[in-house]
Protein backbone atom coordinates (compact mmCIF):
# COMPACT_ATOMS: atom_id res chain seq x y z
CA UNK A 1 0.00 0.00 0.00
CA UNK A 2 2.75 2.60 0.78
CA UNK A 3 4.70 1.61 -2.93
CA UNK A 4 1.54 2.56 -4.50
CA UNK A 5 1.28 5.93 -2.33
CA UNK A 6 4.36 6.35 -3.25
CA UNK A 7 3.90 5.74 -7.18
CA UNK A 8 0.94 7.88 -7.15
CA UNK A 9 2.55 10.60 -5.32
CA UNK A 10 5.64 10.61 -7.73
CA UNK A 11 2.75 10.12 -10.86
CA UNK A 12 1.86 13.50 -10.01
CA UNK A 13 4.87 15.35 -9.28
CA UNK A 14 6.18 14.23 -12.57
CA UNK A 15 3.20 15.14 -14.68
CA UNK A 16 2.98 18.40 -12.62
CA UNK A 17 6.99 18.87 -13.68
CA UNK A 18 5.93 18.09 -17.12
CA UNK A 19 2.95 21.08 -17.15
CA UNK A 20 5.25 23.40 -15.27
CA UNK A 21 8.29 23.43 -17.38
CA UNK A 22 6.19 23.92 -21.09
CA UNK A 23 3.66 26.11 -19.61
CA UNK A 24 4.98 27.75 -16.30
CA UNK A 25 3.46 27.30 -12.74
CA UNK A 26 0.97 29.61 -13.93
CA UNK A 27 0.02 27.37 -17.01
CA UNK A 28 -0.45 24.79 -14.47
CA UNK A 29 -3.87 22.70 -14.12
CA UNK A 30 -4.59 20.48 -11.44
CA UNK A 31 -7.33 18.85 -13.84
CA UNK A 32 -4.72 18.41 -16.76
CA UNK A 33 -2.80 16.44 -14.55
CA UNK A 34 -5.25 14.61 -13.48
CA UNK A 35 -5.89 13.17 -16.58
CA UNK A 36 -2.43 12.96 -17.91
CA UNK A 37 -2.10 10.57 -14.78
CA UNK A 38 -5.95 8.90 -15.00
CA UNK A 39 -5.75 9.68 -11.01
CA UNK A 40 -8.75 11.08 -9.22
CA UNK A 41 -8.77 14.31 -7.19
CA UNK A 42 -9.05 12.18 -3.79
CA UNK A 43 -5.32 11.06 -4.86
CA UNK A 44 -4.01 14.46 -5.17
CA UNK A 45 -5.51 15.69 -2.36
CA UNK A 46 -4.34 12.85 -0.34
CA UNK A 47 -0.99 14.18 -1.08
CA UNK A 48 -1.16 17.67 -1.75
CA UNK A 49 -3.70 20.62 0.14
CA UNK A 50 -3.22 23.23 -2.55
CA UNK A 51 -1.62 23.86 -6.68
CA UNK A 52 1.18 25.29 -4.91
CA UNK A 53 2.47 22.77 -2.47
CA UNK A 54 2.61 20.53 -5.89
CA UNK A 55 4.60 23.44 -7.57
CA UNK A 56 6.59 23.22 -4.76
CA UNK A 57 7.56 19.35 -4.75
CA UNK A 58 8.53 19.59 -8.38
CA UNK A 59 11.21 22.40 -7.88
CA UNK A 60 12.35 20.13 -4.90
CA UNK A 61 11.71 16.68 -6.66
CA UNK A 62 12.06 16.71 -10.30
CA UNK A 63 13.58 20.71 -10.77
CA UNK A 64 16.64 19.61 -8.39
CA UNK A 65 17.07 15.91 -9.85
CA UNK A 66 17.59 17.23 -12.82
CA UNK A 67 19.92 19.98 -12.01
CA UNK A 68 22.27 17.14 -10.00
CA UNK A 69 21.83 15.38 -13.52
CA UNK A 70 22.65 17.89 -16.39
CA UNK A 71 25.26 20.09 -14.26
CA UNK A 72 26.21 18.97 -10.85
CA UNK A 73 27.12 15.54 -11.41
CA UNK A 74 29.23 16.19 -14.50
CA UNK A 75 31.16 19.17 -12.13
CA UNK A 76 31.50 17.08 -9.50
CA UNK A 77 33.88 15.00 -11.88
CA UNK A 78 36.19 17.71 -13.15
CA UNK A 79 39.79 17.09 -12.55
CA UNK A 80 40.83 20.60 -14.66
CA UNK A 81 37.60 22.98 -14.72
CA UNK A 82 39.49 25.41 -17.17
CA UNK A 83 39.69 22.82 -19.66
CA UNK A 84 36.17 21.26 -18.65
CA UNK A 85 33.56 23.67 -17.59
CA UNK A 86 33.10 24.86 -21.80
CA UNK A 87 32.71 21.44 -22.11
CA UNK A 88 29.57 21.35 -19.82
CA UNK A 89 28.11 24.00 -22.35
CA UNK A 90 29.58 21.76 -25.58
CA UNK A 91 28.09 18.64 -24.09
CA UNK A 92 24.92 19.94 -22.53
CA UNK A 93 22.30 18.76 -25.63
CA UNK A 94 23.77 15.32 -24.80
CA UNK A 95 22.54 15.62 -21.27
CA UNK A 96 19.82 17.73 -21.81
CA UNK A 97 16.20 15.78 -21.96
CA UNK A 98 13.93 16.72 -24.60
CA UNK A 99 11.51 19.61 -22.55
CA UNK A 100 15.11 21.48 -21.52
CA UNK A 101 15.51 20.96 -25.35
CA UNK A 102 12.58 23.04 -25.76
CA UNK A 103 11.48 25.46 -23.09
CA UNK A 104 14.97 26.22 -21.71
CA UNK A 105 15.62 25.72 -18.22
CA UNK A 106 13.11 24.77 -15.31
CA UNK A 107 14.86 26.39 -12.94
CA UNK A 108 15.78 29.65 -14.72
CA UNK A 109 11.90 29.72 -16.09
CA UNK A 110 10.27 29.27 -12.51
CA UNK A 111 12.95 32.11 -11.58
CA UNK A 112 11.74 34.65 -14.21
CA UNK A 113 7.86 33.70 -13.36
CA UNK A 114 7.79 32.94 -9.58
CA UNK A 115 10.09 34.53 -7.79
CA UNK A 116 8.72 37.90 -7.33
CA UNK A 117 5.20 36.01 -6.64
CA UNK A 118 5.84 34.05 -3.88
CA UNK A 119 7.95 33.27 -1.09
CA UNK A 120 8.04 29.93 -1.00
CA UNK A 121 9.20 29.80 -4.85
CA UNK A 122 11.75 32.02 -4.36
CA UNK A 123 13.28 29.77 -1.40
CA UNK A 124 13.37 27.36 -3.02
CA UNK A 125 14.82 28.24 -6.71
CA UNK A 126 17.55 29.88 -4.62
CA UNK A 127 18.46 26.87 -2.24
CA UNK A 128 19.00 25.86 -5.89
CA UNK A 129 20.67 27.95 -7.40
CA UNK A 130 22.96 27.98 -4.44
CA UNK A 131 23.87 24.17 -4.17
CA UNK A 132 25.18 25.01 -8.16
CA UNK A 133 26.90 27.64 -7.23
CA UNK A 134 28.74 26.37 -4.54
CA UNK A 135 29.52 22.99 -5.85
CA UNK A 136 31.34 24.73 -8.71
CA UNK A 137 32.72 27.30 -6.28
CA UNK A 138 33.83 24.10 -4.41
CA UNK A 139 35.53 22.46 -7.45
CA UNK A 140 37.20 25.89 -8.48
CA UNK A 141 38.54 25.59 -5.13
CA UNK A 142 40.19 22.76 -5.60
CA UNK A 143 41.62 23.69 -8.88
CA UNK A 144 44.09 26.20 -6.72
CA UNK A 145 45.18 23.31 -4.91
CA UNK A 146 46.51 21.44 -8.29
CA UNK A 147 47.71 24.68 -9.88
CA UNK A 148 45.09 25.03 -12.90
CA UNK A 149 43.90 28.64 -11.33
CA UNK A 150 45.27 31.81 -9.53
CA UNK A 151 45.20 31.38 -6.16
CA UNK A 152 43.96 35.06 -5.74
CA UNK A 153 40.11 34.18 -7.84
CA UNK A 154 37.44 34.46 -6.00
CA UNK A 155 35.76 31.00 -6.58
CA UNK A 156 32.64 31.95 -5.74
CA UNK A 157 32.33 35.30 -7.93
CA UNK A 158 33.98 33.11 -10.47
CA UNK A 159 31.05 30.67 -10.26
CA UNK A 160 28.46 32.90 -10.33
CA UNK A 161 29.73 34.40 -13.52
CA UNK A 162 29.94 31.33 -15.12
CA UNK A 163 26.32 30.01 -13.85
CA UNK A 164 24.97 33.18 -15.54
CA UNK A 165 27.10 32.52 -18.64
CA UNK A 166 25.23 29.05 -19.15
CA UNK A 167 21.45 30.23 -17.98
CA UNK A 168 22.21 32.92 -20.80
CA UNK A 169 23.13 30.59 -23.51
CA UNK A 170 20.17 28.35 -22.94
CA UNK A 171 18.08 30.73 -22.58
CA UNK A 172 18.94 32.81 -26.26
CA UNK A 173 19.25 29.86 -27.35
CA UNK A 174 15.67 28.62 -26.52
CA UNK A 175 14.34 32.12 -28.47
CA UNK A 176 17.19 31.18 -31.45
CA UNK A 177 16.61 27.48 -32.09
CA UNK A 178 20.38 27.44 -33.39
CA UNK A 179 23.49 27.02 -31.63
CA UNK A 180 25.16 30.31 -32.29
CA UNK A 181 24.47 31.27 -28.57
CA UNK A 182 26.33 28.47 -27.46
CA UNK A 183 28.62 28.67 -30.06
CA UNK A 184 29.72 32.35 -28.78
CA UNK A 185 29.40 31.35 -24.94
CA UNK A 186 31.65 28.44 -25.14
CA UNK A 187 34.74 30.63 -27.21
CA UNK A 188 34.21 33.43 -24.72
CA UNK A 189 34.38 31.32 -21.63
CA UNK A 190 37.12 29.51 -22.65
CA UNK A 191 39.27 32.58 -23.45
CA UNK A 192 37.94 34.04 -19.66
CA UNK A 193 39.08 30.38 -18.01
CA UNK A 194 42.72 31.01 -19.69
CA UNK A 195 43.32 34.29 -18.30
CA UNK A 196 42.29 32.10 -14.56
CA UNK A 197 45.57 30.33 -15.42
CA UNK A 198 48.44 30.89 -12.85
Amino acid sequence: MVRNAEETRSKLVHAAYEQMHAHGYQGLRVDQVLKQTQLQKGAFYHHFSSKIQLGYAVVEEEIEALLESVWLNQIRLMNNPVKEIPELLETFSERATPLMKEHGCPLNNLAQEMSNLDEGFNQRIKTSFELWINTLAEKLEEAKTKKFIRNDINSQVVSRFIIAIIEGCISINKVEKTNKQFTAGISQLRLYLLSLKP
